[in-house]
């Protein structure tokens, strides 16, 4: 009984290992950097974000519902065609 529950501890703790491996930003993983451009005031800002990491990405593909930093006026934009680099 107790290996089983050892087994099971450890299953717990690699799960978590890989959530915050692959979603926090300041962790090496899949993230991506996107230069923006806000539709209704025109000024950039630089997105970070992990493919498949939101819970709006299932419905919205490759575009976020986004807040702009600058005018605060929020837009839908696209995330994928706008990619400056990838993070490793």
């Amino acid at each position: 009984m107790t290996d089983y529950v050892a087994a099971e501890i450890l299953l717990i703790v690699a799960v978590i290992a890989v959530v915050v491996y692959l979603v926090f930003p300041n962790v090496k993983g899949l993230h991506y950097t996107s230069r923006l451009t806000c539709p209704k005031c025109g000024k950039q800002f630089d997105y970070n974000w992990v493919p498949g990491g939101s819970f709006t990405s299932a419905r919205l593909g490759y575009e976020r519902y986004l807040r702009c930093p600058h005018c605060g006026q929020r837009s839908i934009f696209d995330i994928f065609s706008t990619r400056i680099k990838k993070n490793l």
